[in-house]
C-alpha cells in the first residue's frame, strides 16, 4: 500500500500552490512594513585630500576612510580624493559649511588671516618638539572646534608634519652667522629671521626650490627635513640645524550637515577611525622625520640642535611674535598660549 503523503492529488497541487504564492505575497509585504531588516545602501561620502597619494597625511587619510567604512555596519563608504582634484584646499572649509562637501583635509595656519586663533599653528618658536606641539594642540582644540562649530565644520583630527629647522651651508651657532648670506622666505617669521641676521632674503616657491638650490640662488633656508630631501638639499647646503622651529598640523573636517544626516553607526565608526587616524598622524610624522634625517645624513649633511646662544636669540623672537599674535587672537586663542606655558615641561 503507498503511503498516501507521498501522493499528490490535483486539488493537493492546486492548494499547494496557491499557499507558496499567498506566502510570497505575505512576505514581501513583511519586508515592506518593516525596512529596518532589509539593508539600505551606504551612505557614498567624499574626502577632499589635498596631498599626493605617496606623502603619510594623504596615507594616514585613506586608512582612516577604510577604517571607517569597514566599521560602519555596511552605514558608509568613502571615497578619498587627494591631490586637492575634488577641491583646493582654500575651498574646503566653505564648502564643508554649506554641506557642500562631507570631510575635508586643510592646513591649519593657512587659515590664520580668516581665523587668527589658527595662526597659533605656525608661531615660531614656541614649541621645541612634537611633545611640546601635541600639547599646544591639546591647549588649542577645544576653542578650535568650538570656532568651526559655528561655521557648521566639525573637526576630526589633527596630524602634524616634521618641525621646520634651518638648513645652511655651513654650520651655525648664533645667527648672525648667516649674515649676507641669501635667506629663503615664505611667511612672516622667515622674513622677520632674515631681518634680524642681515640676511638677503630670497623669495623662492616651492615648486621651484630644487632648482634654486642647485643653481645657487639660496644659502640658507627654513624648513622641515621632509621638504629639504625632496628639494635634494645637499647639493649646496651641508648643515641642518633641527631647530623645530615650529612643527605645523592638517586637520581633518566634516560638514555638520552631513554628520546630522549619519546613522548612530556611521557616527561612531567615524568617531573611532579619527581618534585613531590622529595617534597615528603623530607617529607617521616622528617617523618620517627621522627617515628624512637618515637620507640627509646620508648624502653627508652634518645635523646639529641649536646651541645655546642660538637657542636663546630664538626664544627671544618667539616672545615677540607671541605677543603680537595674542593681540589679533582674542581671549580663547591668549588663554590657550599661557595654558600651554603655563603647563610647559622643563
Amino acid at each position: 500500500m503507498a503511503d498516501r503523503n507521498l501522493l499528490a492529488s490535483p486539488v493537493d497541487a492546486s492548494r499547494r500552490d496557491a499557499l507558496v504564492k499567498l506566502g510570497s505575497i505575505a512576505g514581501a509585504g513583511l519586508a515592506m512594513s518593516m525596512p529596518h531588516l532589509a539593508h539600505a545602501a551606504p551612505m557614498q561620502l567624499k574626502v577632499a585630500g589635498a596631498y599626493a597619494d605617496a606623502l603619510f597625511h594623504t596615507q594616514n587619510l585613506q586608512q582612516f576612510a577604510r577604517d571607517a567604512g569597514q566599521s560602519s555596519q555596511g552605514a558608509l563608504q568613502i571615497e578619498v580624493v587627494s591631490n586637492a582634484k575634488l577641491l583646493p584646499m582654500n575651498d574646503v572649509l566653505p564648502a564643508l559649511s554649506k554641506g557642500d562637501l562631507a570631510i575635508g583635509e586643510i592646513f591649519m595656519s593657512n587659515f590664520g588671516k580668516q581665523y587668527p586663533l589658527f595662526a597659533i599653528d605656525s608661531l615660531p618658536f614656541i614649541v621645541h618638539s612634537f611633545e611640546d606641539a601635541r600639547r599646544l594642540w591639546e591647549k588649542t582644540r577645544t576653542p578650535t572646534e568650538a570656532l568651526l562649530k559655528k561655521q557648521g565644520i566639525r573637526v576630526l583630527y589633527a596630524a602634524p608634519w616634521p618641525g621646520q629647522g634651518l638648513f645652511a651651508r655651513n654650520a651655525i651657532s648664533k645667527l648672525e652667522d648667516v649674515k649676507g648670506q641669501k635667506f629663503r622666505v615664505n611667511n612672516d617669521a622667515t622674513k622677520y629671521i632674515a631681518e634680524v641676521a642681515g640676511a638677503t632674503p630670497v623669495d623662492i616657491p616651492a615648486n621651484n626650490l630644487a632648482k634654486a638650490i642647485q643653481a645657487g640662488q639660496i644659502d640658507v633656508m627654513v624648513t622641515s627635513s621632509t621638504t629639504g630631501v625632496d628639494s635634494q638639499s645637499w647639493n649646496a647646503m651641508g648643515a641642518f640645524i633641527d631647530m623645530r622651529a615650529w612643527i605645523p598640523k592638517n586637520i581633518v573636517c566634516m560638514s555638520e550637515q552631513v554628520w546630522s544626516k549619519l546613522p548612530d553607526a556611521g557616527k561612531s565608526a567615524i568617531e573611532a577611525a579619527a581618534k585613531q587616524a590622529e595617534e597615528r598622524g603623530w607617529q607617521l610624522a616622528k617617523d618620517a622625520d627621522s627617515a628624512a634625517q637618515k637620507v640627509l645624513t646620508e648624502h653627508g649633511m652634518k645635523i646639529s640642535t641649536p646651541t645655546y646662544e642660538l637657542r636663546h636669540k630664538l626664544n627671544q623672537m618667539g616672545e615677540r611674535f607671541a605677543r603680537e599674535w595674542s593681540a589679533k587672537a582674542g581671549v580663547d586663542g591668549a588663554n590657550a598660549l599661557i595654558s600651554y606655558y603655563f603647563t610647559q615641561k622643563g
